[in-house]
């Protein structure tokens, strides 16, 4: 959360941003891997909603 809190005070806009090991081909987070977990992880710590679209199975 530490991180999310500090991008948004920093204006980062995350919808430009992912973190996932295996995206789809449309370039969705799959919402699976570590990556996307710790980062889903860190936005629901934060209480803020991740933009990024993830692949829906």
């Amino acid at each position: 959360a530490q991180i999310i809190l500090r991008g948004k005070q920093s204006g980062v806009d995350f919808s430009l941003t992912h973190s996932c090991y295996d995206p789809d081909r449309r370039g969705r987070a799959c919402g699976r891997c570590d990556s996307c977990r710790l980062r889903l992880k860190g936005f629901k710590e934060a209480n803020l909603e991740d933009p990024v679209e993830y692949a829906k199975e």
